[in-house]
Order: structure tokens, then sequence, then C-alpha cells
């Protein structure tokens, strides 16, 4: 069963197609993702489902509901976690309290503190509860300002997940790191992001781990979908190979 459907989306910028009719469908349970050169369009087609730019035409659909051109803070709360291409969490405070006010705005609690954060324990409990299972528990007092990059993305994906989403987006979450922190991070999400039981798309360029995490691989190319299929028929993909790869994976 579909968890989400993009059907027939096309994005256009002052006369520019950087989106043609490009559908896809995410199974339920299913890690799908989103590859192809740089300017194919992986950016443009993540902001239209997230929120940030409406369609020019087509339809974006999550759990049967029809979502096209709601804003991300009317999506997130129908159960999709967002984690953007660069982590920006709040560089003074805590990875606790990062987790925390994240929760606090899905509850729209954020509009009027009149108690310090950490007076918030409901709060304070579900962050902690993510972070054990990103594997940050045991720093959680520490501010992110003193964080690696592959922990700071890490904190990124637990603010996304502390909705307890059921479709997770990742926007190239080895983007930035060192070779050790994208096995690191691979490692992650293969396992870990498995063992919660969400849906998961996302984009990246390190095809090496697209084939090591993915089970559907959608390529666009041009702002238009030139194949889809298991790891194993993309790895071979003719078409795929000369617009992309260059070689076979």
């Amino acid at each position: 069963m579909a968890l989400l459907e993009v059907s027939s989306v096309s994005k256009s910028f002052s006369g520019f197609m950087a989106l043609s009719n490009v559908s896809l469908s995410v199974e339920d349970g299913a890690f799908h993702a989103l590859v192809g050169p740089n300017g194919a369009g992986k950016s443009t087609l993540f902001n239209v489902i997230t929120g940030r730019y409406p369609p020019s035409q087509g339809s974006v659909r999550f759990a049967g509901r029809e979502i096209t051109g709601l804003p991300t803070e009317r999506i997130i709360p129908l159960g999709i976690g967002i984690s953007f291409q660069r982590a920006r969490p709040f560089q003074s405070m805590t990875v606790q309290e990062n987790v925390a006010l994240g929760y606090l705005a899905l509850q729209r609690k954020t509009w009027s503190f009149r108690l310090p954060l950490s007076a918030y324990r409901d709060a304070l409990a579900e962050a902690d509860g993510v972070l054990e299972w990103v594997g940050l528990i045991e720093h959680r007092h520490v501010r992110v300002s003193e964080l690696p990059q592959g922990d700071l993305k890490r904190v990124d994906i637990a603010v996304a997940l502390v909705g307890r989403p059921r479709l997770l987006l990742l926007d190239e979450p080895l983007a930035g790191l060192s070779r050790g922190e994208r096995q690191q991070m691979v490692r992650f999400i293969r396992e870990r992001l498995r063992e919660l039981g969400v849906t998961l798309l996302f984009t990246e360029h390190d095809t090496d781990s697209v084939l090591q995490i993915a089970d559907r691989i959608t390529v666009l190319h041009q702002g238009a979908v030139l194949a889809e299929g298991t790891p194993e028929e993309i790895r071979g993909h003719p078409e795929v190979i000369s617009a992309f790869l260059g070689e076979e994976l």
C-alpha cells in the first residue's frame, strides 16, 4: 500500500521547468531513494512534497489525504518528519533541549513560554526517548555547538522523529560528513530506522550508500523520472549509467 503518492507533478520557475510530470509512489514501510545528477530536480521535488513550494500542476497525497500545497507547518503534524540537508539546531541549546523544543512545537506550546524549558517534563521525557533511539542519550546535556557534524545530523533527525512520524524525509543525510561519519550514518539509517518501523524517502549523491540503504530507487534526470526499480535493476540500467553514473555500479 502506498503511503506517499506523487502524481504528475510539474514545477516551473519563471518559465524554467524544474519538474515535468513526475510521479512516484512510496510504499508503507519502504526505504525509497531519490537520486540523480545535480540539477535533476531532487530538491525541488522534496520542496514540493514538504510544502515549501506549491506545484504548478499535479498532486501529492499522504496516507490517502490530499496535502498538495499545504504549508510545511501543517504537513508535519499529519505524521511526516523532515530533516533538510543542512542541520540547523539551536547552537546555544543542549541536544535534549533542541529535541524537546521540537516536541513542544508539534504540541503548539512554543508560542508562550511562561516557564523555563526544564519545567516541561513531558517534552524532556519524549526527547530522551528519541535520543535513546538515535544513540545520543549520553550527549543529551551537551550543547550542540560542541558536536561533530555527524552528531549534528543525528540531532536534526531526532527532532524530525520526536513526533513519531509514519514517513521520514531526509534530504542528503550524508552531505558534509567524513568517510567514517558516512559509514556510521549508513549503519544508523539501515539498522536503527528500520527498527523504528518508519517509512523513508531520502535524497543522496553517494550512490554506494544508496545501494546499501534503499529498497527502491527513483532516478530523476532533467526534471523527469528516468528510471525506477530495485537497487539491482538500477545498478545496471543503461540509461541511468549513461545519464548519471558514467559506469556500472
